[in-house]
């Protein structure tokens, strides 16, 4: 497909690539050194369902509330490395997320050689580029879904290329085992089947029984564990397909984010670009009309782009790519992402962008360069350079905080330095060592958990309707404790003050962070 002046070969740039994997696990380390992988609300969901299972009480998280808005392999996954490691769960999953980056580098790659085998200078680049990426450091940093679902993704693609050529028995099985495993580590994961099917109908629209057979034993496997999950366990069971009531979700509004975002990638989010960035249909309307504008009276070149992007290492990417940014568009919460810094459902896309924009480059615009095939190389390469001091010093920026603050992340809540050196959290640890068996309520379960791995519970809602005669004797369990955290952003609980109307509370602690009351009932 590609033509090249630069004859690079391939063992040097697996030794490369492998460079580059092993650099991106050192940053990971150097990211999470401080104090660990980064945690969030949702991480805390995952790592406390994964001690549930270990202590054989199933897939239950740590207010004992049975696991519904999420789907259970990745705590399935951490629980079973802690068992086979002995290690803590929260260990496991930083660890794992660190080997994750550089593995993810290294598939990344090897997808980047299969479609640039005659180009590989757009290999070499592309894979540098991935390393460079704050986002991908960023949320592989922090403990969540997203870098396992990244390497399932990853392995599918490069089994797709080879079910493609060799129509592999082997590749098509592992394709049908990722569609069916996908959806139970995000629930975005159909995406991959929904890719493996139009694979299956573009590779075998001449042969009928091929193709119906395939697809058959497609959408019986990959249907069944998660109509299963959400059919059996969530409805049947426990009556609920989410478990929550699913909130507003702005398509349009989606879109135009997820666009902003793709491409701060590639531009900083600097006060006199904002204007540009902040209007991605304007932007990149005006760059396929340049595009286009250049290309129209040369319709060799066109062709010659279209078939790059249908060539059999290419396609399956790109399909993927839209089906997966469609499938985020109509479901994400809009109101969870509007903080331009939050990707972590777009860094995903970030290969099929690459490989689009390197294939677009090459076919619509170098033949425009006017300069041999050996200059514009080393003007790429040149250009590319000066473009890397961005990512770099946002790296250097971000490492930097890192060393100080923890994972500085907006993901990461609750293992930073705010939390690890807080009062109320040495005191509360404490508590429970010298009281392991205590009940526990606060208005940061999550908080509590991450730092004692025992078990905690909810306190009163403000918007009980009689709440004196509602929580009358509570608690019903007996004495406790209350860890009220300060300042207290979540409103929808009952203060002590509140509490105090209907339960009996004896500050027993104060300091940096809160307050710890003991609490019995009336």
């Amino acid at each position: 497909m590609w033509s090249s002046s630069l004859q690079l070969r391939n063992k040097p740039y697996w030794t490369f690539l492998a460079a580059l994997a092993l650099i991106a696990m050192i940053l990971g380390g150097l990211a999470t050194a401080k104090y660990g992988a980064g945690v969030a609300s949702d991480s805390t969901k995952y790592l406390s369902v994964a001690q549930s299972l270990m202590d054989g009480k199933g897939l239950f998280d740590h207010r004992g509330f049975p696991l519904l808005s999420w789907p259970p392999l990745y705590s399935i996954v951490l629980a079973g490395l802690s068992l086979l490691s002995g290690a803590d769960v929260f260990l496991v999953a930083w660890y794992l997320n660190v080997f994750l980056l550089g593995l993810n580098l290294f598939l990344s790659g090897v997808l980047f050689h299969r479609v640039f085998s005659e180009k590989l200078l757009y290999a070499y680049l592309a894979s540098v580029f991935v390393l460079l990426s704050l986002p991908s450091l960023r949320i592989h940093s922090v403990v969540s879904s997203d870098p396992l679902y990244l390497t399932m993704l990853l392995v599918f693609l490069l089994l797709v290329k080879s079910y493609i050529i060799e129509r592999s028995t082997l590749a098509f099985a592992g394709m049908v085992i990722l569609s069916a495993l996908a959806p139970l580590q995000r629930y975005v994961g159909p995406s991959i089947g929904v890719t493996a099917g139009i694979v299956i109908l573009v590779e075998n629209r001449k042969s009928p029984r091929i193709f119906w057979r395939n697809e058959f034993v497609l959408g019986l496997i990959s249907i069944l564990p998660i109509a299963w999950w959400l059919g059996v366990h969530n409805i049947m069971i426990y009556g609920t397909l989410w478990g929550i009531e699913q909130p507003p979700v702005d398509v349009f509004m989606n879109t135009r984010l997820g666009l902003i975002k793709i491409l701060h990638w590639f531009i900083p989010y600097l006060s006199f670009l904002m204007p540009a960035l902040t209007r991605p249909f304007i932007l990149l309307g005006v760059l396929v009309l340049v595009i286009y504008f250049v290309n129209r009276r040369n319709g060799e070149s066109i062709r010659a782009w279209m078939h790059a992007l249908r060539s059999s290492s290419t396609y399956p990417t790109l399909v993927h790519g839209i089906i997966y940014f469609l499938a985020v568009t109509l479901t994400i919460v809009t109101g969870d992402h509007r903080d331009l810094y939050s990707d972590r459902y777009y860094f995903i896309l970030l290969v099929p962008v690459l490989i689009f924009l390197f294939i677009t480059y090459d076919m619509l615009v170098r033949p425009h360069l006017h300069l041999t095939a050996r200059q514009a190389e080393y003007a790429l390469v040149l250009f590319f350079t000066l473009w890397a001091i961005y990512p770099l010093y946002s790296m250097r920026e971000y490492l930097v905080e890192a060393s100080v603050q923890g994972e500085p992340s907006s993901y990461n809540i609750f293992n930073n330095r705010l939390y690890n050196e807080m009062d109320l959290i040495h005191a509360v640890q404490k508590l429970r060592r010298d009281d392991p068996q205590a009940r526990v309520y606060s208005n940061y379960v999550d908080a509590v958990w991450f730092y004692t791995r025992r078990p905690v519970s909810l306190l009163p809602l403000v918007e009980a309707p009689d709440p004196l005669e509602f929580y009358k004797g509570w608690p019903q369990s007996g004495p406790g404790y209350v860890v009220w955290f300060e300042p207290n952003e979540y409103k929808h609980y009952m203060s002590p003050e509140q509490i105090e109307a209907f339960a009996d509370l004896k500050l027993v602690f104060q300091g940096k962070g809160g307050k710890i009351f003991y609490i019995q009932p009336r």
